[in-house]
């Protein structure tokens, strides 16, 4: 799904259960959750949105009309030597964006 499709569903009054998951310092990814499974949002080609800023990700959003999105950062902590017990953690936020 690209933002304009996103936006015509928000218009029609559904609202799709999107994430905003940081991947990196500077890389945001933006994902829409459909029957359990994460979708990411592509550009007119079909490639993977890419935003350089948490803001710039949730800006994008509120442009078309999202009301409400999550912030997700996964842990790396599983995947290091010596750290963690194998379990798989996350930092998850409810941000609204317009009321």
């Amino acid at each position: 799904m690209n933002l304009s499709e996103l936006k015509n569903h928000i218009s029609q009054g559904d609202h799709p259960e999107l994430e905003v998951h940081g991947i990196d310092p500077s890389i945001y990814l933006i994902f829409s959750l459909a029957n359990g499974k994460l979708q990411p949002v592509v550009d007119h080609r079909g490639n993977t949105l890419k935003y350089r800023s948490r803001s710039s990700a949730f800006d994008a959003l509120k442009d078309i009309g999202v009301q409400r999105a999550d912030f997700v950062h996964k842990s790396a902590f599983d995947e290091m030597v010596g750290v963690g017990n194998g379990i798989p953690t996350e930092h998850r936020e409810p941000v609204t964006l317009s009321q």
